[in-house]
């Protein structure tokens, strides 16, 4: 009875994490948003609650106290970050994810050092605790609004209160009736699990479905998104369509001599320049340290570089930067938006170290 129990969270796991991941729908790598958040947590607490499945399979198949141990800090992690994702939704402090991830090491640890029961309820506590936080995250505004964060809610404060039933019975008549059978033993609380898993699942759908899946501006998904509608847009008019790669060399050096937020400043000030130098040129940071712009192939590239390499000398004294940063430039006709998509893409994908001049 107990492994029909087991596999039927394992079962239900995997269909969430299935079902987590399908909720998205942005294609290619345009994802961003609350639903990226939401999918991101959400996921990996699938991910986890799938391996406590698991391991407590194992566990129950004879795979000792490194199974438990396993199974009991997973299973932490599966519920405690749900409650870091609502924080994220809701715009609070990310204090969430660390301390689930202390709670599952300090579990991990103590499994190993004192009697499996007693770290049964120490899970148990644990289970009741980020049970609780995660229904009163959900139940807030302006997450709270959504019907989905209100079925979570509901879903996860009646797991936390059946946990607190089981700690109440084992402080009352001890650790017999959850090692037995009944209500709260192993076979009813694996049973329960997959209920919380499958109600969970479909929740998070919901409310997946209820989020904002833009990529906020400003951020390198965003940034791939419009260049890409943008590109559209151009090979629509039958012109031919560059695309500009620009790197600073020295960014690093930057970076570390003075902040990331300086260059950042020196970033941004490349794309402003070629937005200056380029007409109807869309621009952005689809990728860490690379600089994109797309435009109408009307300049001859040699004539574009010196263009943009005036642009920026004449914004350095508006950044309160004494030297003029060298730039590197690779130019590439782009006959359709896949073209472009791979070029952010192998961008995303290269050392930082190598810079070429094509």
């Amino acid at each position: 009875m107990i492994f029909l129990a087991l596999l039927a969270s394992i079962v239900a796991a995997g269909i969430a994490l299935t079902m987590l991941f399908l909720t998205h729908g942005r294609p290619d790598d345009d994802r961003g948003g609350q639903r990226a958040d939401m999918v991101r947590y959400f996921g990996i607490a699938a991910v986890a609650a799938l391996l406590c499945g698991t391991m407590n399979v194992l566990e129950t198949a004879g795979g000792g106290e490194t199974a438990a141990a396993v199974g009991n800090a997973t299973n932490l992690v599966a519920v405690g970050l749900l409650w870091a994702g609502a924080r994220r939704l809701n715009h609070r402090r990310a204090i969430g994810a660390v301390s689930t991830a202390a709670g599952a090491v300090l579990m991990l640890g103590f499994t190993f050092l004192i009697p499996l029961e007693d770290a049964t309820l120490l899970k148990t506590a644990g289970l009741t605790v980020y049970g609780a936080l995660s229904a009163l995250e959900l139940w807030r505004r302006p997450l709270g609004a959504l019907s989905g964060a209100q079925i979570l809610s509901w879903t996860l404060g009646f797991y936390a209160a059946y946990n607190l039933c089981r700690l109440v019975v084992a402080a009352v008549m001890g650790l017999e009736p959850l090692v037995g059978s009944g209500p709260v033993s192993a076979e009813a609380t694996a049973a329960v699990s997959a209920v919380a898993i499958v109600l969970v699942s479909v929740a998070a759908v919901r409310l997946g479905r209820q989020l904002d899946d833009a990529p906020a501006p400003g951020t390198r998904a965003h940034d791939r998104g419009s260049l890409r509608r943008e590109a559209a847009r151009m090979i629509a008019a039958d012109s031919p369509v560059r695309a500009t790669l620009v790197r600073v060399p020295e960014i690093d050096l930057i970076r570390a001599a003075h902040s990331t937020e300086r260059a950042e400043t020196m970033l941004r000030t490349v794309a402003t320049a070629l937005e200056d130098a380029i007409d109807d040129a869309a621009c952005g940071m689809p990728s860490r340290d690379t600089v994109f712009a797309v435009a109408p192939a009307v300049l001859d590239a040699a004539e574009l570089e010196q263009a943009v390499r005036r642009a920026f000398a004449g914004r350095m004294p508006g950044i309160d930067y004494d030297d003029v940063p060298d730039l590197v430039f690779e130019h590439y006709l782009v006959r359709d938006v896949d073209d472009l998509s791979l070029l952010m893409e192998s961008s995303r994908q290269r050392p930082r170290q190598e810079h070429r001049d094509d």
